[in-house]
């Protein structure tokens, strides 16, 4: 009998998504499939997470409550933390395990990821200026009673911008990591989707300037 748990995760849809194409005649090679599998399908699970957190940083920001949108950002740059794990993980596939199922991958390859494209897309496009800014012109004309909520604002506005920096500090500890994982992986070789492989990745392990 079904647990509750187990409905509301939905475990025995979640638990039949990993299908590795290694024949079970081949159990080594399967498990190592099955691992493969399994570490990248969590981390597109993450990733969803981030990108909700990241829509509602934009709504909080747009509301005017910086200190939230800061948390939202802590959290998204926790994800990304945990995004790294799986590239730790990764890095208990030896190459040569990884190397004898890899052509059942044919053309599939994480550079296709639509969900990795749009989380670094809006985390290079973020801005967490409150409303107010927004708002300038009415907020001078009541300037007289905010003196006090300026130095409030002014902490507010100081987290924001920390919690965004560690974000995209993180991003680049991620990407790094992802360059040296492939390059162990599968060396000068070009990506199994058509990239040109580490030089592909090195062209983005920098973030585009943001100002």
């Amino acid at each position: 009998m079904e647990t509750p748990y187990a409905c509301y995760l939905r475990l025995p849809d979640l638990l039949g998504l990993q299908r590795p194409r290694t024949p079970d005649r081949q159990p080594g090679q399967w498990a190592d499939e099955h691992f493969f599998i399994t570490v990248h399908q969590s981390a597109e699970v993450l990733v969803s997470q981030a990108l909700v957190d990241l829509r509602e940083v934009s709504r909080l920001a747009r509301c005017g409550r910086p200190a939230a949108a800061a948390g939202s950002l802590r959290r998204v740059t926790a994800l990304m933390d945990m995004l790294e794990a799986h590239l730790a993980l990764l890095e208990r596939l030896d190459p040569g395990a990884f190397a004898s199922f890899r052509p059942l991958l044919e053309n599939a390859s994480a550079a296709q990821s639509s969900q990795f494209a749009e989380l670094f897309r809006r985390i290079a496009a973020l801005d967490c200026r409150p409303a107010r800014e927004a708002n300038s012109a009415e907020a001078d004309a009541g300037a007289g009673a905010e003196v006090d909520a300026g130095g409030a604002h002014e902490a507010e506005d100081r987290e924001v911008a920390d919690a965004l920096w560690a974000l995209r500090a993180a991003v680049t500890r991620w990407r790094t990591r992802h360059l040296l994982l492939v390059e162990r992986m599968i060396g000068d070789r070009p990506g199994t989707g058509g990239t040109s492989g580490l030089a592909y990745l090195r062209s983005r392990i920098d973030l585009p300037p943001h100002e």
